[in-house]
């Protein structure tokens, strides 16, 4: 009988941490065919458009970014609260792009968030965003 109250008492001091998602990102230019026409555009992981994020409430997200870019990067994480790090939001002037041949790791939590949200790259924003949503001038 103490061996099941010994039991019940150590159950109850089990803490549990939310559970983590790790993502490693590939930056680099490449070959792309929006509307069939080919261009040069931002690959993450070689892929366009970049991968999916699967998150539940709570999650903790750690995305690196290794950015393989001639040239400064940054992303922006539209719609995520940024809990206690509102430095890693992705807004040029607050946040600093990632410099070439460098990586930076964005830590996130989806804390009671619902939604679908998006991320896109804010530096240089009018060719990157040209890139990302794949038309061109």
């Amino acid at each position: 009988m103490w061996q099941l109250i010994i039991l019940a008492i150590l159950c109850l001091n089990v803490n549990a941490e939310d559970p983590y998602r790790f993502f490693a990102w590939n930056i680099t230019y490449g070959d792309i065919y929006p509307l069939g026409v080919r261009q040069q555009g931002i690959l993450i992981n070689g892929q366009f458009p970049g991968p999916d994020i699967y998150a539940v409430t709570n999650d903790n997200i750690i995305v690196n970014v290794y950015n393989n870019l001639p040239e400064p990067f940054l992303l922006s994480w539209n719609g995520v609260q940024q809990r206690k790090n509102s430095f890693e939001d992705g807004v040029y002037g607050t946040t600093c792009p990632i410099p070439p041949g460098k990586n930076f790791t964005y830590v996130m939590q989806m804390k009671d968030q619902i939604g679908s949200f998006y991320y896109f790259p804010s530096s240089h924003s009018t060719k990157q965003l040209v890139d990302l949503v794949g038309l061109g001038f």
